[in-house]
């Protein structure tokens, strides 16, 4: 599979999210494709998700330190400057057949690889994973 490849299902992936978040009223950022940090940082009123959104064809994936780091200390920052709380998430879309999404809360400041792993009976539509958290 190419890089090429990946980063384009990546970049669906967090289409669908974006997508989602602005139908339900948030205000969304969301970086390019080459730039480093959290992938989506939405807001509505006092709500805040900071989120990094990942997408496999496998039956699981690992989310490197630095990316969770790169939630935490955004999140960190943002609690900082203003009065928001912000919630650190996760989102995983599993993209093979009998597929669907996983969303995990970062609350802590662990600095080391997460292995996520597809579980079926854990896998939900986006709509339905999501509405936890917003």
């Amino acid at each position: 599979m190419s890089v090429t490849k990946n980063k384009s299902r990546g970049v669906r992936a967090e289409y669908e999210v974006k997508k989602f978040l602005l139908e339900n009223g948030y205000f969304v950022f969301s970086k390019r494709v080459s730039q480093r940090g959290p992938d989506i940082i939405a807001i509505k009123g006092e709500k805040t998700i900071v989120m990094e959104v990942k997408n496999t064809k496998l039956s699981s994936i690992k989310i490197k330190n630095s990316q969770i780091k790169s939630l935490l200390d955004t999140a960190a920052e943002i609690s900082k400057k203003t009065v928001l709380s912000p919630k650190t998430i996760l989102g995983v879309k599993f993209s093979s057949k009998e597929g669907g999404w996983t969303f995990i809360s970062i609350e802590n400041q662990i600095y080391e690889d997460k292995i996520i792993k597809k579980q079926h009976e854990n896998l939900l539509e986006l709509s339905k994973g999501l509405k936890s958290f917003i």
